[in-house]
């Protein structure tokens, strides 16, 4: 009676162990730094965000698409920018609009050769690498 006892007792801590390991594995570390690792591939100079916003990764300046043919060009690309896009409006980060909405928001940072972005709304995002003419 006393080994069943002993051996329910070892596989309890086996599996106990096990579950443990599972937290803390390669895909779960993996996940937390998914925003800094997750390349995207840009399609004919154009970054995918959404369905209504698109990264130019070929512009001289820091450029989004959006709308129907609307743009917004900022800074030379080779200058750090940050800009929120909310609304269907792209705002900078000391001019937000009253009744500002993180959750509905995109947050695209032009960092020189990448130009990261998030999606609060999908809760996804990732960087594009700049292409040079």
């Amino acid at each position: 009676m006393r080994i069943v006892a002993y051996a329910a007792l070892a596989v309890a801590l086996a599996w106990m162990q096990g579950e443990s390991q599972t937290v803390n594995r390669p895909d779960a570390l993996r996940e937390k730094t998914m925003f800094a690792t997750n390349r995207c591939f840009s399609k004919g100079g154009l970054g995918i965000v959404n369905t209504s916003l698109y990264i130019s990764v070929k512009s001289a300046r820091n450029e989004l698409l959006f709308g129907e043919k609307e743009t917004w060009s900022g800074l030379e690309a080779s200058k750090p920018e940050v800009v929120v896009f909310f609304e269907g409006k792209v705002w900078v980060p000391s001019s937000l609009p009253k009744g500002f909405d993180l959750s509905k928001a995109v947050v695209v940072s032009f960092e020189g050769k990448k130009i990261r972005f998030f999606d609060f709304q999908t809760v996804s995002g990732g960087y594009y690498e700049r292409i040079s003419d």
